[in-house]
């Protein structure tokens, strides 16, 4: 069984769904078309938007590639990056 997450990492996950969702729809996708452009599954992309999944950097990589973005820009939000 996984260990739980903490406090700090549940709010980053939440951030980083956030963020993704406001890419996706920025592009105009739906989860299944973003799921489809970065080879992974719609469920997972619903998944990581709602913070219920951590994604592999691997996947962070294809998704920052199907949206045509750096992968930083999935880890910047509220006008500055995730660093504490």
């Amino acid at each position: 069984m996984p260990d739980p997450i903490t406090p700090r990492l549940a709010e980053l996950r939440r951030q980083f769904g956030l963020r993704l969702r406001e890419l996706r729809e920025r592009h105009g996708l739906t989860q299944e078309q973003l799921g489809e452009l970065a080879d992974v599954d719609r469920k997972t992309i619903n998944r990581i938007e709602n913070g219920m999944y951590s994604p592999h950097l691997d996947k962070v990589f294809l998704i920052a590639d199907a949206l045509s973005v750096a992968p930083r820009e999935l880890f910047e939000w509220g006008g500055v990056s995730s660093r504490r």
